[in-house]
């Protein structure tokens, strides 16, 4: 769910093959990201009108002659879903080009990711709210990267030797969003940002389904979570079917590996129950699960 909606910062309505968000509070409203998104020329956002409805700023979306990406998943096939991934990472890299938006405040629900059925041009919906979507660019590339894995593992009529390699690439934090736009394309080429000192890299585990957003840095070469304050390094008391002493995250040379310390609800990497006191390797994009709450692993 969008979760401007869940905490009531505004709510979506239906108005034809249109359809709308009204604002709870018109002090959300930012006219200067309004003004630029009304000046954009290239056509990656749907056209965005600001209009009232009993007194509320209504954000109005002209969707009428585009598809939701999700109306087309029955008929896709593996080229047509790479043309349309292409076209949605394109876009996203104009944002974080152009300087005056940002990416916390693209709506990325299939639904809401609109597309031109006789060309696959994309057209995303931006809100100009000062309330974003996600916390931070990075959140946002990992729901990003976690909804396309998941889609594609999800959807039989995707499956084709490119959609498993661009899975493999979405989990792959050494790739920026540029360098899979790039492979996808074929241009091949890889950033060196994020690659020329790999030794030195950072680890955190990111919520996905907590009560509220929970971000843990792994700070050690071997890293305890559970919800024992006293008896780990990392705590996470808001689930009380995550173990005193739950998991631990080991750094070993350049890679990551995480084990299950006998806990009563279990640890599972990407739905895979691990055996307790087995090390399993980890990487970016992977989903962790403990218990019955699931994380990200984000290593950059």
């Amino acid at each position: 769910m969008n979760a401007l909606i869940e905490n009531g910062i505004l709510n979506e309505m239906s108005c034809g093959s249109n359809f709308a968000y009204v604002l709870s509070n018109n002090t959300f409203f930012l006219s200067t990201e309004y003004k630029v998104l009304q000046s954009q020329k290239n056509n990656c956002f749907v056209r965005c009108m600001k209009m009232l409805y009993n007194g509320k700023i209504q954000l109005y979306y002209l969707t009428g002659m585009y598809k939701p990406l999700s109306s087309l998943f029955p008929t896709l096939d593996a080229e047509r879903f790479i043309t349309i991934i292409s076209n949605i990472l394109s876009d996203i890299i104009e944002v974080k080009n152009n300087g005056f938006l940002s990416c916390q405040n693209i709506d990325i629900a299939f639904e809401h990711i609109f597309v031109d059925p006789a060309t696959y041009k994309v057209s995303l919906i931006y809100l100009p709210l000062s309330q974003h979507m996600f916390g931070d660019t990075a959140y946002f590339e990992i729901e990003l990267r976690t909804s396309l894995i998941k889609l594609i593992s999800e959807l039989s009529n995707l499956s084709s030797s490119k959609t498993i390699q661009l899975s493999s690439d979405l989990s792959n934090g050494g790739l920026t969003l540029e360098d899979l736009y790039n492979r996808l394309k074929g241009k091949g080429s890889v950033s060196r940002t994020r690659t020329e000192n790999s030794s030195v890299r950072n680890v955190r585990i990111v919520s996905l389904n907590a009560p509220a957003r929970v971000e843990i840095r792994i700070t050690k070469d071997e890293f305890i979570l559970g919800k024992k304050a006293d008896k780990v390094d990392g705590v996470l008391s808001f689930n009380d079917k995550i173990s005193r002493v739950h998991c631990k995250i080991n750094r070993k040379d350049d890679q990551f590996f995480i084990t299950d310390l006998h806990s009563a609800n279990g640890t599972y990497v990407n739905r895979m129950r691990l055996q307790p006191e087995q090390p399993n390797p980890i990487k970016n994009g992977d989903v962790v699960r403990l218990a019955n709450s699931d994380f990200q692993i984000v290593i950059s």
